[in-house]
């Protein structure tokens, strides 16, 4: 199979795989960057190395990252785990009530993310991360006194997903930069890639755990679990800090959401980003909802059921880990390697459309997942490094928004074309689509800069 890809892609994949892992990584000794404010200039990267005494030795190195680490992993954990109980909750309320939950915490993610954004680069990533868990502990102890006092009402669990969702967005581009904080430019990719394996364990386990907590303890017990979860995460937020602190944002404060939707163009001015931004919708338009509505769609059509169609959807993650591992391992794939990712995930969805095997199927779907982290791996360390310095929890909102929105119009379209023609119909539509992304993602590696020291 290797020796029928093109030349470059051949020689790109040897190399990656042969290289020997760059020294440093999370562990090393840290190092100011080129033209750090400390050294009298303006900081050339989105972060630069702490001022003063400040930092103690339980925050440095290896030490700080891995701490964080684990924080940001159970709260993830806690996260999945109530995002499925409270669906399970809702879903005994009837199915028009489970989507009314699911919405209303959907919802805010889009809305308030670019807020979210301006918030972090202003106020400082722990701070941001601070406050949002503060009101997560306050949320979910709530939730858990409700649900011990009887049957929750459906209001109850529309203001949790609401109050859940809202807090995400403010939060989520701030735990998004947050790892900058720990790497220089050249450090990024693995400590990236460690991070993704990290946060995707802990969704993938987050269903099963909560299975197991509703059988015992019922929605208290869950909402309990999720409040301790973030607690621990404010304690590593106050106790960890980072090598590398963002610079602040030099422009003059405008009008909340002027100043939001500034970060639009700011990000069309800044080489490379538009690009990149437009190669993240492809596969948020494609890869998402293939594994959430084409593949159960596809396992009704098939006659495969239920526990058969939940490995197949399995293998997207199992892909997209195995590739995040050899990243951490191996640093990123070179450009030429990286651009064909969403080809790779097209053969991959062109194998789950033409076959009826469960055991196929899971391998076009695991192809699915290792052509986006082939891709994603090798782009987003590079988007960092472009991003201008104090507007990294901005551009990190925009990245966010174009994962989040375009599922909302894709889910949809593609469920209306598969109800008419099929899932087949459906798949045809993605793998079309992620060949085209190939063309904004091959031009954004080529644009953005390479992350190095």
């Amino acid at each position: 199979m290797v020796r029928h890809l093109p030349a470059a892609t051949r020689g790109g994949l040897y190399r990656w795989l042969r290289r020997r892992p760059r020294g440093g990584g999370t562990g090393a000794r840290p190092r100011a960057p080129a033209g750090c404010a400390g050294r009298g200039q303006r900081a050339r990267h989105a972060a630069c190395p702490p001022r003063g005494p400040g930092v103690t030795a339980l925050a440095r190195g290896r030490t700080a990252f891995h701490l964080w680490l684990c924080g940001s992993t159970v709260s993830a954990l806690g996260d999945a785990v109530t995002g499925f109980a409270v669906g399970w909750a809702a879903a005994a309320h009837g199915p028009q009530a489970a989507g009314l939950v699911l919405t209303a915490g959907s919802a805010p993610l889009c809305l308030v993310l670019l807020v979210g954004g301006v918030l972090a680069d202003r106020w400082g990533f722990r701070r941001t991360l601070v406050g949002c868990h503060a009101v997560m502990i306050a949320a979910m102890v709530t939730l858990a006194l409700v649900a011990a006092a009887g049957p929750v009402p459906l209001g109850a669990l529309v203001a949790s997903s609401v109050v859940a969702g809202t807090v995400a967005a403010l939060r989520r581009p701030a735990e998004g930069a947050f790892p900058r904080l720990f790497a220089l430019p050249d450090e990024l990719p693995r400590v990236m890639a460690t991070v993704t394996v990290a946060l995707q364990s802990a969704r993938v386990a987050g269903p099963g755990v909560g299975g197991l907590l509703l059988g015992g303890g019922g929605l208290a017990a869950v909402a309990w679990v999720d409040a301790a979860s973030f607690a621990i995460a404010l304690a590593v937020v106050l106790l960890v800090r980072p090598p590398y602190e963002p610079a602040a944002a030099g422009d003059a404060p405008r009008p909340g959401l002027r100043e939001a939707l500034a970060a639009f163009g700011l990000a069309r001015a800044t080489p490379g980003v538009p690009a990149a931004l437009v190669a993240v919708v492809g596969l948020a338009l494609t890869v998402l909802p293939l594994v959430a509505l084409c593949v159960p769609l596809a396992g009704r059509e098939r006659g495969w059921g239920a526990t058969a169609t939940g490995v197949v959807a399995g293998a997207w993650v199992v892909g997209a880990l195995l590739v995040s591992l050899v990243v951490v391992v191996r640093g990123a794939p070179p450009a030429p390697l990286a651009a064909t990712g969403p080809a790779l995930a097209a053969a991959g969805a062109a194998v789950l459309a033409v076959t009826d095997g469960v055991v196929p199927a899971a391998v076009g779907v695991g192809l699915v997942g290792a052509g986006s982290s082939v891709l994603t791996t090798a782009l987003m360390p590079r988007f960092v490094t472009a991003t201008p310095s104090g507007r990294l929890a901005r551009f990190q909102a925009l990245l966010a928004l174009a994962q989040a929105l375009p599922v909302l119009v894709a889910t949809p379209l593609l469920g209306s074309l598969a109800s008419r023609w099929g899932a087949g119909a459906a798949l045809a539509l993605v793998v079309a689509a992620l060949l085209v992304t190939t063309v904004p993602a091959r031009r954004a590696l080529c644009t953005l800069p390479v992350p190095s020291p």
